[in-house]
């Protein structure tokens, strides 16, 4: 029978090593050789990467700022909570990118309407019995504001 005794428990194990876990937040540190290494996991630095997310970044928070100057909101994105923007009725998240939807799009358009009249789409689920319905309103943002305009929103 194995005692503790028995057990080496402060040596390493041997075999291979596993790999570094990828940080969360890297460390760069410059090499001789011009590159960027991480202190903690060993990465070396892209700069192609590193450049396009910094880019993706400040496109995604000028459009932030762009529609929040449009809805007369104020910005409070950058304090890591869920919403973008806020004001005295709404909390807004703002996607932009890959996840604009053509087809809700498309929809939207080809709503007929009268002088004075908004098209609204409404988006909903069919989940079966015992189960809530959802139901999204899709609104063009210039129709919302020509509804509220830009101050309406925070009275």
């Amino acid at each position: 029978m194995t005692t503790l005794d028995d057990l080496d428990l402060f040596d390493a194990p041997t075999g291979t090593q596993p790999e570094p876990r990828p940080c969360r937040r890297h460390n760069w540190y410059p090499t001789p050789d011009g590159s960027e290494v991480c202190l903690r996991c060993t990465k070396v630095k892209d700069p192609a990467t590193a450049r396009r997310g910094k880019n993706n970044r400040s496109r995604g928070n000028a459009i932030e700022r762009e529609v929040g100057k449009a809805l007369g909101l104020r910005r409070v994105g950058q304090y890591g909570g869920p919403d973008d923007l806020s004001g005295e009725l709404f909390a807004v998240q703002v996607k932009s990118g890959g996840a604009f939807s053509e087809r809700y799009w498309s929809w939207l358009r080809a709503v007929p309407t009268n002088a004075g009249q908004t098209p609204l789409l409404v988006v909903t689920d069919a989940p079966g019995a015992g189960h809530r319905r959802r139901a999204l309103v899709v609104l063009e943002l210039g129709e919302w504001i020509a509804l509220h305009g830009p101050e309406g929103v925070t009275a």
